[in-house]
């Protein structure tokens, strides 16, 4: 006999409890909806990295984790930008034409500048100023993120192709080289400066009214607005920050190619975006966070190193991406029902 609200045990089985219909298992209550949306990313890494054990245990032993993080840092920065507009109900499809622009920057028209502080800074200038140019025109003029960003991107990658002439050229000067291929206590430049970045905003969005401010932009604007928030602060900051992302992605990329390239950021753009979702930040606003971007930037990473290395080259990679991303937007379908 067993009275309301109480789970029925037989024989040692749990069944569900009467008052809520729902088991109360331990495991059961240990991987709640919440569970999959934030964690199950890291779980996935896992499995695909156990797989990749048995595909090539060279590609991802311990001994290759440093250049895994080091490949991962482009798309960890765009991804991270982009988290920051999807939280607050935005996007941004210019962050590609910013690395092909930062690239070809870097490696054509600086290629001969003996200051390195000079390419940095006039590629992260570059990369705030779009990232303005995106925010006033969502946020003041009124076009949808969408169709401004767009166009942004397509302005972005003529300018390379002129800039350029149509044709990658020149060399990246040492000192930006060695911000992906450096090392400095055992990892690149670039993964410390990236950690650096993610722990920041994650203390920003935990702790700091920016973060409560943000999320309560992304639930709903129109009760934020009323309750005296500058949506069009929030918006311009956000999109000035992702082009500020862009940009020192785009270093670290070039850093590891070593030369100039007009496609750099061809395949970032969907990858940032793919690996916002699959860590959880949902395009629903007001939901996610820096934890779950991190993992599904080192997720796509490590899946494309197991697939290169299976042989099945950029169409098996894509396929599979594509494949775990809408793996991942059902199951948060799903969560969200319960």
């Amino acid at each position: 006999m067993t009275t309301s609200g109480t789970p029925t045990h037989t024989g040692g089985r749990l069944f569900r409890d009467p008052s809520t219909g729902r088991s109360s298992h331990p495991i059961r209550r240990l991987v709640t909806p919440s569970f999959w949306r934030h964690k199950a990313v890291w779980v996935v890494l896992a499995a695909t990295y156990l797989v990749g054990l048995a595909v090539s245990a060279n590609v991802v032993a311990p001994s290759r984790w440093a250049d895994l993080l080091r490949l991962a840092t482009p798309l960890a920065c765009l991804a991270l930008g982009q988290t920051i507009l999807v939280i607050g109900r935005n996007l941004d499809l210019s962050v590609g034409g910013v690395v092909g622009l930062v690239n070809v920057i870097a490696a054509g028209v600086l290629a001969q500048q003996s200051n390195p502080v000079v390419v940095i800074l006039l590629c992260l200038g570059m990369g705030l100023a779009v990232g303005l140019i995106n925010g006033v025109g969502v946020a003041l003029v009124g076009v949808s993120p969408f169709i401004m960003t767009l166009g942004t991107s397509f302005m972005l990658t003529g300018a390379a192709l002129v800039i350029s002439g149509g044709a990658p050229s020149g060399q990246l000067p040492p000192s930006i080289r060695a911000l992906s291929l450096g090392s400095w206590l055992g990892l690149a430049p670039a993964v410390w400066l990236t950690a650096a970045l993610f722990v920041g905003v994650a203390i920003v969005l935990k702790f700091t009214w920016v973060g409560r401010t943000l999320y309560a932009r992304g639930i709903n604007p129109s009760a934020a607005r009323l309750s005296g928030v500058s949506l069009a602060r929030v918006d311009v900051v956000s999109y000035v920050f992702s082009g500020l992302c862009a940009a020192v992605g785009g270093l670290f990329l070039a850093g590891a190619v070593g030369q100039g390239s007009l496609g750099a950021g061809e395949d970032l753009l969907l990858n940032s975006l793919a690996a916002v979702v699959v860590g959880g930040t949902t395009f629903v606003g007001g939901k996610g966070g820096v934890g779950g971007t991190l993992g599904g930037a080192l997720l796509f990473t490590v899946l494309a190193a197991v697939l290169t290395a299976a042989g099945l080259g950029a169409g098996g990679l894509s396929i599979a991406s594509g494949v775990v991303l809408l793996a991942a937007a059902a199951l948060f379908r799903r969560t969200r029902s319960t």
